[in-house]
């Protein structure tokens, strides 16, 4: 079984966020209860703040530092798969289903993300199914614990769901063909379009 984890973010040491952390303890307890599972860990980094460098001023990669986490806790760098391409949630569904999901002929796995990151996976994990597959892969959601201040957590709450309500209105309810996505995501997206703009605002407008 394949088991994605969305990243979330790493601290000033570079280490995963608290709650990624328990996000990869979820999977290091089910990659323990089966030998084959395989980790697939999605996230690049983050366009809404400049990415942590190592001391030799290198990008240290979210789905390095959560890599370098799970290896710690003693899963063998062999199970462990690293995604660094994608800057948010919809990256994280586009390239878990172009990169791997289609191409290792995936028809179920898991995916983990905190409880305040869930509706907003699962609207763009199952457009995704929809989109590509015509929902034939048995997606199983697992959310953890939101481990977060509780003023963070609810800014961060009502932030997924204008980004999660967005999402529904300016994509899945016009863009109904992987072609017209990849398009829009390459043309358009603010971290992949070729005019790439930088910022540290949520405003609806320009998160999804």
């Amino acid at each position: 079984m394949y088991i994605f984890v969305l990243a979330g973010g790493i601290d000033s040491k570079n280490e995963p966020n608290i709650f990624v952390k328990t996000r990869l303890d979820k999977s290091i307890e089910l990659y323990n209860s089966n030998s084959h599972n395989i980790i697939i860990i999605l996230g690049g980094g983050t366009y809404h703040k400049p990415p942590g460098l190592d001391v030799n001023k290198y990008v240290v990669h979210e789905s390095t530092s959560c890599a370098n986490y799970l290896i710690d806790k003693g899963v063998s760098p062999n199970k462990i798969i690293r995604e660094w391409s994608s800057y948010d949630t919809i990256a994280n569904g586009y390239f878990a289903f172009m990169n791997y999901i289609i191409p290792l002929k995936i028809s179920e796995c898991y995916i983990i993300t905190s409880q305040f990151h869930m509706n907003r996976t699962q609207t763009i994990f199952n457009y995704f199914n929809e989109l590509v597959l015509n929902s034939s892969i048995n997606l199983k959601y697992i959310e953890t614990e939101n481990i977060i201040e509780s003023e963070i957590l609810k800014k961060r709450v009502e932030r997924e769901n204008n980004s999660n309500e967005n999402f529904k209105n300016s994509i899945m309810s016009q863009i109904d063909t992987l072609e017209k996505f990849s398009l829009w995501f390459y043309l358009q997206h603010n971290a992949y379009k070729s005019n790439i703009s930088y910022y540290n605002d949520y405003s609806i407008n320009n998160t999804y």
